[in-house]
């Protein structure tokens, strides 16, 4: 695509910031998940502001118009709890940890969208692994239908006791997602989609759970693909049929690993949101701000899917996130968008797991598509944020 492409489409984002119709009076919800800042500031990293001013990463994201942050939780971390020989470092991402930052965030002014994984590591489609302390419990009852009733108590249980947790301390989520990804189900082999009947009898504990504990705080079920309407429509189809309720559908939307534009992402939210009279949150969304990480190799997003490989930029992410944040903020149901991630800049402790033996860190596969430059400079993209939050 040519430059002067590029051009109109960086003035059609900006004009859809003063062009609003007047379902979009409402400001967006826009932030980005922090769930690994304290592993960052324990690791030495250190953030500024546009004017390269070091200060607090949230109250730098909160004062260029950030208003939600998404804290993930898994229930322990450490060496031997995670998966393929990698694991998250003690302390990090934990429920004392996420409660921590859960009262960094309010304070901030910032809503919360908190997200269990129910599992010690990361989860998706490919891996949705219990709890190595769950797992050695079932691993003592007598059979199949024992473990899998355990189960269901179980994700009643965690779940119940952590937003009791957070409320207890003056932070309720206004979101909580059950689960990350869980277009295949989530706490294999028991809850995988092959068995909607168990899948949804996990999620339906999740969800009376999350209601006792904090009856204002809207339930997400979080699938990836965003774009991919036959998926949504396979998925929630077959869990309205077992009963399972939800107050908000959350969308990765990725143009790499989705390969759609931004109008066929709204497209699919309003089909979406129609069609089962719900609101829309983008879980995740995430662009280049350079196209190699800060050690010279591809990160995580190798390029931008349809958007022209010119845009792995300062700029480019600025205008792609003008477009997205702006065609949220324009279509109805869509509440906002959460950026993956903001803050996991280039440092040489840091990667996106820590080697199971030697302690070592993986390599940070989103150094350049953080919110902050490889130095920890505040990047262009903040400088539009306000204009759709506010």
């Amino acid at each position: 695509m040519p430059d002067r492409a590029i051009q109109r489409r960086a003035l059609l984002a900006a004009s859809l910031a003063s062009a609003l119709p007047a379902h979009a009076a409402m400001p967006l919800l826009a932030g980005g998940d922090i769930s690994a800042l304290s592993w960052m500031e324990r690791a030495g990293a250190v953030y500024q502001d546009r004017d390269g001013k070091p200060g607090d990463c949230l109250a730098i994201l909160r004062r260029y118009g950030h208003n939600i942050a998404r804290i993930r939780l898994y229930d322990h971390t450490g060496p031997g709890t995670g998966e393929d020989g990698w694991y998250w470092p003690e302390g990090s991402m934990d429920l004392p940890d996420a409660l921590a930052l859960a009262r960094r965030a309010k304070a901030q002014g910032m809503q919360i969208q908190f997200t269990l994984h129910y599992s010690d590591f990361w989860t998706n489609s490919r891996t949705q692994s219990p709890p190595h302390a769950w797992r050695r419990e079932l691993s003592e009852l007598p059979d199949d239908a024992a473990r899998f009733e355990r189960l269901v108590a179980l994700v009643e249980q965690r779940t119940r006791e952590v937003v009791q947790a957070l409320v207890a301390q003056g932070t309720a989520p206004e979101f909580v997602s059950l689960g990350n990804e869980i277009e295949m189900g989530l706490l294999y082999p028991w809850g995988r989609s092959a068995n909607w009947q168990r899948l949804g009898a996990l999620l339906k504990a999740g969800h009376a759970a999350v209601k006792a504990a904090s009856p204002s705080s809207r339930v997400v079920l979080h699938l990836d693909d965003g774009g991919n309407e036959a998926k949504y429509r396979d998925w929630f189809d077959h869990a309205r049929e077992q009963g399972v309720r939800w107050d908000v559908i959350g969308p990765s939307y990725y143009p790499f690993w989705t390969k759609r534009t931004v109008s066929q992402l709204v497209g699919f939210c309003e089909a979406v949101s129609r069609r089962y009279d719900s609101d829309i949150l983008v879980m995740e969304a995430g662009f280049n701000f350079a196209p190699k990480r800060h050690d010279g190799w591809p990160g995580q997003l190798e390029h931008n899917g349809p958007y022209p490989a010119s845009m792995s930029s300062p700029e480019g992410q600025r205008d792609f996130m003008a477009e997205l944040l702006g065609a949220c903020r324009a279509t109805p149901r869509v509440l906002g968008v959460l950026y993956w991630d903001p803050v996991m800049i280039a440092n040489r402790n840091v990667g996106w797991a820590l080697k199971e033996g030697t302690g070592e860190p993986g390599p940070n596969v989103v150094s350049n598509t953080t919110l902050f430059d490889f130095k920890g400079r505040a990047l262009p993209v903040l400088d539009i944020w306000k204009q759709y939050t506010q």
